[in-house]
């Protein structure tokens, strides 16, 4: 199954570099469910997936996912990533800034006949947000500070 994984995710970050949405039905199952806890409700089917990956590389045309790490057990794969673009479109209601920005995550995925069905995206918002320049250091201090008093 190991083989047949690094297949899965050489085609999953080469969806997400070229935005080649040609790509879906070879990585997701077609009920797959992407979750990512900085959104109120989960992607459902590869229609809404491909959506976003779209909306993605609109809003960062020079997008690059790395993946650094793969953990296979069973059914279930965890990758460590990064990824990288330069804001020149709009991003969930957010002008382009045209900064650069870099963010380290984690996604847990369950496979089932060589394809992913579900995933949850784990990174840090709040440092995509302050590399976009939309909230400062400060702010975030000045949160931390108040829950603190």
């Amino acid at each position: 199954m190991t083989e047949q994984n690094d297949v899965l995710f050489d085609l999953l970050t080469e969806l997400w570099n070229t935005g080649n949405l040609e790509l879906l039905p070879q990585i997701f199952g077609e009920e797959a469910e992407r979750n990512d806890p900085n959104f109120p409700q989960p992607l459902r089917g590869r229609e809404q997936i491909g959506r976003s990956i779209r909306e993605v590389h609109a809003s960062f045309p020079d997008f690059e996912l790395q993946i650094k790490h793969k953990i296979c057990e069973s059914d279930q794969v965890a990758t460590e990533w990064t990824c990288s673009g330069t804001h020149t479109g709009v991003f969930q209601d957010i002008p382009p800034t045209g900064k650069r920005v870099t963010i380290n995550g984690i996604s847990l995925n369950r496979i089932r006949d060589n394809k992913i069905v579900e995933e949850r995206a784990y990174f840090d918002r709040l440092a995509l947000l302050q590399q976009l320049g939309v909230v400062s250091g400060s702010a975030q201090n000045q949160g931390i500070a108040a829950a603190h008093t």
